[in-house]
């Protein structure tokens, strides 16, 4: 509370409209836990509040005619979609699964037999041993 005093003071006044000297330690009290929260949301509405003795330096620079660039902790919002997108995209080389093509329509085939066979298991048909089977392409001999 007392590192940030000068801030929170500005705070009550200009954006609360609130008389710091008048008030109570609990109201104090709860008007810093307000301003705190907004403090660490990064919601307040003016730089000020952040960081009082850089802002009063930049605007003594300004006032006497000197170049001051642009504060260096500044949000960009489109850099950081950039980012986020960038992030979410998949690498080129990258593939979604380690089968072939054909090897996913051959289980894709067998899905559905497999759901034929439970179709005609249901209607009392016959079915063939190997049908809903995936083979790997090696066989057994007896």
């Amino acid at each position: 509370m007392y590192t940030k005093e000068a801030e929170f003071r500005t705070w009550l006044v200009e954006e609360r409209m609130l008389n710091p000297e008048t008030m109570s330690k609990d109201q104090t009290r709860k008007e810093f836990m307000r301003f705190v929260e907004d403090f660490n949301t990064a919601t307040l509405p003016h730089e000020k509040f952040y960081n009082m003795e850089t802002y009063e330096r930049r605007m003594n620079a300004l006032r006497a005619g000197e170049f001051v660039p642009p504060a260096e902790d500044s949000y960009d919002p489109e850099a950081d979609m950039r980012a986020h997108k960038h992030k979410h995209k998949r690498a080129a080389g990258e593939s979604e699964s380690y089968l072939s093509r054909e090897q996913l329509q051959e289980l894709r085939r067998i899905q559905q037999e497999r759901v034929e066979v439970g179709k005609m298991k249901l209607l009392g048909m016959e079915i063939k041993q190997n049908m809903g089977v995936r083979m790997d392409g090696t066989t057994f001999d007896d």
